[in-house]
């Protein structure tokens, strides 16, 4: 039996210095910033933000692969930064989730471009499954 000096086997291993998927998170509320990114950065790049006016500025300088994104934000409106970004054609692809308190107005955020949304106050297992849901695990 002859084996072929020169067989090639290709095995696939991801390398721990790809670049992780990253995520915005824009919240006037510090609390939430903390928790969110102390949870999520074990599987994602997070930045994270208190107002809308900044969140697009890193939102430019960051390009995330997606935003979480608070409705009520300070005297801000996320729902305006979530159209503002659909708005570009460049950006378009990145899915925004609108997060809120108000439970009734949770399906008319479609209407701004949000690609999900989500109801405050939220388990983590849940904010994790929906990022994942549209990034992958």
């Amino acid at each position: 039996m002859i084996i072929a000096a020169d067989a090639v086997y290709f095995v696939f291993v991801q390398p721990k210095s790809w670049p992780l998927k990253k995520v915005l998170i824009v919240d006037d509320e510090e609390d939430i910033l903390f928790l969110l990114k102390s949870y999520l950065s074990k599987r994602y790049e997070v930045a994270t933000v208190l107002s809308c006016e900044h969140g697009l500025e890193i939102f430019y300088s960051f390009k995330p692969d997606l935003v979480l994104l608070d409705v009520n934000v300070g005297t801000s409106d996320g729902r305006v930064m979530c159209k503002t970004i659909k708005a570009q054609a460049e950006y378009r692809h990145i899915p925004v989730i609108l997060i809120s308190a108000h439970r009734d107005n949770l399906l008319e955020y479609a209407n701004y471009g949000a690609t999900s949304v989500m109801e405050k106050p939220f388990n983590f297992p849940k904010v994790l499954a929906t990022i994942q849901s549209h990034l992958g695990k």
